[in-house]
C-alpha cells in the first residue's frame, strides 16, 4: 500500500473524496491480481502521471470526454505542487466513469520507461537528450 500510502499522506485521507479512495483500492486489487510482479503499490506518482497520460491518450474520444468531464484535477490542484493530487483526483474520476479496471489492464501492459525512483536511469536518458542536441 505504499502508493497509496504516499498519495494519503500529501493529499490528507479525511479530505480525499469516496470516490478517489475506492479508485486506488480497486486499481491496488486489480493489479495485484493481474500483475502482481509489477508492485503497482509501490509506484511514485510521477509514474503514475506518465501512466495516466499515456492511459487517457489510449481511450477513445467519447472515454476521453466523460473522463474529462468529472476530472476535477485543475480546479482541485490549481495551487499545488507534485502530482500527488493532479494523480489522485484522476484517479477519482476513472473510478466515477468506471475505467479503473480498464486502467489496471493498460498499467500491467505498459512500462514506465524510467522509474522515477531510479536516478541512474533518468541520468541515461538525461544524457541522451544532451548527447542528441
Amino acid at each position: 500500500m505504499v502508493l497509496l500510502a504516499l498519495i494519503l499522506t500529501v493529499t490528507g485521507y479525511s479530505g480525499m473524496p469516496p470516490a478517489t479512495r475506492a479508485g486506488f483500492e480497486a486499481l491496488g486489487r486489480r493489479t495485484d491480481r493481474l500483475c502482481p510482479a509489477r508492485r503497482v503499490r509501490t509506484i511514485t506518482p510521477g509514474d503514475l502521471d506518465y501512466l495516466q497520460d499515456g492511459f487517457e491518450r489510449s481511450l477513445s474520444r467519447l472515454d476521453r470526454a466523460r473522463l474529462a468531464a468529472v476530472n476535477t484535477a485543475d480546479r482541485r490542484c490549481a495551487h499545488r505542487d507534485g502530482l500527488a493530487c493532479q494523480t489522485s483526483a484522476t484517479i477519482g474520476a476513472m473510478q466515477t466513469t468506471r475505467l479503473v479496471p480498464r486502467f489496471a489492464g493498460y498499467v500491467c501492459a505498459h512500462r514506465v520507461p524510467c522509474p522515477s525512483a531510479s536516478f541512474a536511469c533518468t541520468a541515461r536518458l538525461l544524457l541522451r537528450q544532451i548527447m542528441r542536441a
